[in-house]
């Protein structure tokens, strides 16, 4: 027999959590299909180089005016990366709202790869900028999306003592 316990609000609404970063997720991804915004580091302290200006050594609009062919290349290949971002953020938004909130055991081993996705990220952007800030500022989406997982663990695997 099962135990009858009833879910804890906050593990009820923790998929709220998880649909929250998903949606950030999205924002980010969408931010790559206007190529001259790579300029702006999101995640660098105040006047520190971009991660494209510390690869090329130039902004966007300078490698518009020195490299065509590249930049439109690049920017190719920025709209496909914010394609496939969007398309995994709908998609890990569609699985918080459905299975992660009926507590489908597989939709929360999925779900790790939000905190793992943002972790990997931030690490290649950490190497190519080598601000901390890129870290720190990416500490507080690793923890809340690690507490989205977290907080209903007992709906996910449930005790099966009689």
């Amino acid at each position: 027999m099962y135990s009858n316990r009833f879910p804890k609000n906050y593990e009820k609404h923790a998929w709220a959590i998880i649909f929250s970063v998903w949606t950030i997720h999205l924002a980010l991804a969408l931010r790559n299909f206007v190529p001259p915004l790579q300029d702006i580091c999101l995640g660098c302290a105040p006047g520190a180089a971009s991660p494209l200006e510390v690869a090329s050594g130039m902004t966007w609009n300078q490698l518009v005016a020195a490299l065509p062919g590249i930049s439109r290349f690049l920017g190719a290949t920025l709209v496909d990366d914010g394609i496939s971002g969007a398309g995994f953020a709908i998609l890990g938004m569609i699985i918080s709202f459905t299975s992660f909130r009926k507590g489908e055991k597989w939709s929360w081993l999925a779900t790790w790869s939000l905190p793992i996705g943002i972790a990997a990220a931030q690490i290649n952007q950490f190497s190519l900028t080598g601000s901390v800030m890129v870290i720190v500022l990416t500490l507080p989406f690793e923890l809340v999306s690690i507490l989205g997982l977290m907080l209903p663990y007992r709906i996910f695997f449930r005790s099966s003592k009689f």
